[in-house]
């Protein structure tokens, strides 16, 4: 039976409060809270680069249409003429530049030398830390490897040590943008939990991103001790999730093909201090979680046959009812598409006012789908001894009682349900999208 689901867009995939199922409290996990969205308003912070002379004043440089005998304006608004003597001049930049407010701490920080080479650099914060960095081209730039973080004042200082081989000191501040408030995110398994090979990766915001490359760039995805996957960040519609009035993004990760049974999957989401265009991020979340086996379930819609693959050998063999052929009813067919197993019940009411029927309470139910498909016990199918001999569902599977018990119990989060042949596609509102498309189009769904 497949009750009807209210959906706001019909056109893409609705979330489903708890639709993730490992276990009970896996499912519930997939439920987030709303959370507020970030208030924000902070601008981009400046990127200009700003030469600095030895002695510590800086001036602009010329543009390329400036003579060399043109003056130049100095950051005090004064004139500054060049010379040869000026031009080999040690000079030192900073991107952003020295005394730079509302920097994002994700944003890049160099440091760059012309006619001389860093002798030195530190990058203290007026909160007692200090930034670690790397020099670079030949010790002429050097710039952060540590992150930064919000509202600290840091203090860059060093010297540089000109061809000549003088020695001038130089310093210079920057400030990191303080929000007023951050947006949370989550990640749907939790650590150390073990999922089905067509499990997807699911980061929900608590807000809107409008910079989506900004947030999918700090995104990593690796295997079994560092291994890379082939795989892809697919974007969804953002959508008010828990119905509070409250839109919300989400993006998933997929593999090109499913994951390698067995396989141990490393995420971390470094958000903290990522400009969401609507927001900063909160915090870095990190995950470890494990493959099961390798294991799909299949249907025979003619045989009326449901089947458990496990390493390409056929593991349970159930005798079931599917829904209507699409010739006799099409509202109450088993749509065909690979299916995902995202949470189980072991009572589940189920109710489709469109055919008559509501609280119905039906046992050992399994959704795969966010149609309202299930897989799941049926006592009056079995009593009229349909199962395995006709297709007479309302879209969901039929079972006998013990067969779907036995199916409750080795079922969890991330299972592929391969449903072939019925004559009714998914539509993009039905399923998780992750497997519903070949991977070059899933690919499109990514910001980078």
């Amino acid at each position: 039976m497949r009750p009807v689901l209210s959906r706001r867009d019909p056109r893409h995939h609705r979330a489903h409060s708890g639709r993730v199922g490992l276990t009970a409290r896996l499912m519930a996990l997939a439920a987030v809270g709303a959370m507020a969205l970030a208030a924000c308003t902070t601008s981009a912070p400046p990127t200009v680069t700003v030469t600095q002379h030895a002695d510590g004043s800086q001036v602009t440089a010329p543009s390329l249409s400036t003579s060399p005998e043109a003056p130049t304006s100095s950051t005090s608004g004064s004139a500054t003429p060049t010379s040869s003597s000026a031009a080999d001049a040690i000079r030192v930049t900073a991107t952003p530049a020295f005394g730079s407010s509302d920097v994002g701490p994700n944003d890049p920080i160099s440091v760059m030398a012309f006619h001389a080479q860093l002798k030195s650099v530190t990058m203290s914060g007026s909160d007692g830390s200090v930034v670690n960095g790397e020099m670079g081209d030949g010790d002429k730039s050097w710039s952060n490897t540590d992150k930064l973080k919000y509202g600290v004042k840091y203090t860059i200082s060093g010297e540089a040590v000109g061809t000549d081989g003088t020695s001038k000191p130089f310093d210079g501040t920057i400030t990191t943008v303080k929000p007023a408030s951050t947006m949370a995110a989550y990640i749907q398994i939790p650590d150390g939990a073990t999922v089905g090979i067509a499990a997807p990766i699911v980061v929900t915001f608590a807000g809107t991103v409008t910079n989506r490359a900004a947030a999918e760039k700090e995104l990593h995805v690796t295997i079994n001790d560092g291994q890379q996957i082939e795989g892809s960040w697919g974007w969804m519609q953002d959508e008010d999730i828990q119905g509070k009035g409250v839109k919300q993004s989400r993006v998933h990760f997929r593999p090109k093909d499913f994951w390698p049974a067995k396989a141990k999957v490393h995420v971390e989401a470094d958000l903290y201090g990522v400009n969401y265009g609507t927001g900063w991020g909160r915090e870095n979340i990190v995950r470890d979680f494990n493959i099961g086996p390798k294991i799909i379930v299949k249907t025979d819609i003619e045989k009326h046959r449901l089947y458990v693959i496990q390493d390409d050998q056929i593991l349970k063999n159930y005798p079931v009812s599917y829904g209507k052929p699409a010739s006799v009813d099409a509202g109450r067919t088993t749509v065909s598409g690979i299916h995902v197993i995202t949470e189980k019940f072991e009572v589940k009411s189920m109710c489709n006012p469109k055919y008559g029927y509501c609280g119905i309470k039906e046992p050992w139910a399994v959704r795969i789908n966010n149609n309202g498909e299930f897989i799941h016990g049926n006592p009056e199918t079995e009593r009229l001894g349909l199962l395995g001999k006709a297709n007479i569902t309302h879209g969901c599977v039929n079972m006998s009682v013990a067969d779907a018990k036995d199916f409750y119990n080795l079922a969890y989060y991330g299972i592929p349900v391969d449903v072939e042949g019925t004559g009714v596609k998914m539509s993009y509102s039905d399923y998780i999208w992750d497997w519903g498309v070949d991977y070059n189009t899933w690919k499109s769904f990514s910001a980078l």
